[in-house]
């Protein structure tokens, strides 16, 4: 890290996340949408659908009832984003974050440089990275990718787990994991989890987004204590991760 003190990094972080992302609200809404029906299943599917469940029911949220839909794709099927792509991805997130967060200029431009951030981001993603006068809802759809990096770093290897999203991630942990490293050792750190793990999340999320949209439709609160727009930035992650049906960041869907 050359363009930041860590000590630095760390009091400005401690102030800077401290709580602002609790006081923010995801106004992107997830689309309603009929799961297909009649899936014939692979193995791994039923066995992967099987241990969602497990988790679903031991926190009270809701299981989908069709035994024959809602799956992730199966093994076979899946090619996942290759270890570049997430670490580009990623990067490409903590400078969205943290412009977000009103990181002075010359500490963006100091972080473009180095870490080659323009060719990093998404058409959509450069209207607001060089946009000198964003709009609040930019703002907030770029704070809330955090949880997304979240994710990312988890695949990576860099987060040992991913936890029950009933709450959002630490900010400021995630942040310094890449500031530490800074851009070369990041990169030569990562080490993507298997297709396994991977498929292993998505599943879970797809059928924990579908209890929070379900729950949305008839006015309720979400299951099981969970945050949905938590729940809504994992699913667009894990479902770019494992390239649900080829689409790009910009158009990632998390319909069920």
């Amino acid at each position: 890290m050359k363009y930041l003190k860590f000590i630095m990094i760390s009091s400005f972080l401690s102030s800077l996340f401290g709580c602002s992302q609790e006081n923010k609200s995801n106004t992107i809404t997830p689309p309603i949408t009929k799961p297909v029906e009649n899936i014939t299943a692979s193995i791994d599917q039923k066995t992967r659908r099987a241990k969602s469940e497990k988790i679903c029911e031991s926190n009270g949220v809701p299981i989908y009832k069709n035994p024959n839909s809602l799956f992730v794709s199966s093994e076979k099927e899946v090619k996942l984003r290759n270890e570049d792509e997430v670490v580009d991805r990623t990067i490409a997130l903590l400078y969205l974050g943290l412009k977000s967060e009103g990181l002075e200029q010359v500490h963006l431009d100091k972080m473009e440089e180095e870490y080659g951030i323009s060719s990093k981001l998404s058409p959509v993603e450069k209207e607001y990275a060089y946009s000198s006068n964003p709009t609040d809802q930019q703002r907030t759809n770029a704070n809330w990718r955090y949880e997304s990096l979240h994710v990312l770093l988890w695949a990576l290897g860099y987060i040992d787990e991913l936890v029950y999203p009933n709450q959002m991630c630490n900010v400021a942990d995630d942040v310094k994991i890449i500031y530490e490293l800074g851009p070369d050792e990041f990169r030569k750190k990562s080490k993507l989890r298997s297709k396994e793990e991977i498929l292993d999340q998505a599943d879970l999320i797809l059928r924990l987004d579908w209890a929070c949209v379900n729950a949305r439709v008839k006015n309720e609160v979400a299951p099981g204590g969970l945050n949905s727009s938590v729940v809504y930035e994992r699913h667009y992650a894990l479902n770019w991760l494992i390239k649900y049906l080829n689409q790009d960041w910009d158009n990632v869907s998390t319909d069920t």
